[in-house]
């Protein structure tokens, strides 16, 4: 069960407002930035201001708050499949700038231990 769990708090974004607004364009985005650092996305739900994909055993969620000019946003891999890290850093990064944030808050949090 051990993994990786990367979270962003993103203000200000200097993005073009369609990023904060149009969750379709963001999650076909999304998924085309997942899997061009090599992450499977085997599903997507787009819902209100969000945007969820999933991974095999991980996710990627983004929410905006187009008001506010905000967003957040949790990638969050497994590392059943090895390690995974580079690549859901890789996709932090490109997700971050593609809302172009005055200043973030970003956490980086190992999950889980190594079973006895």
């Amino acid at each position: 069960m051990r993994g990786l769990h990367l979270t962003a708090d993103l203000y200000n974004c200097r993005c073009d407002a369609q990023w904060l607004n149009d969750m379709g364009a963001l999650g076909t985005w999304a998924r085309q930035a997942s899997e061009a650092v090599g992450l499977e996305v085997r599903g997507e739900l787009v819902d209100g201001q969000s945007v969820a994909l999933l991974l095999p055993q991980s996710h990627v969620c983004v929410h905006t708050w187009p008001g506010e000019r905000g967003a957040t946003v949790d990638v969050h891999v497994a590392s059943g499949e090895g390690d995974l890290s580079a690549k859901a850093r890789g996709l932090m990064y490109a997700l971050v700038n593609r809302f172009a944030p005055e200043w973030t808050e970003q956490r980086s949090l190992d999950r889980g231990t190594e079973a006895p």
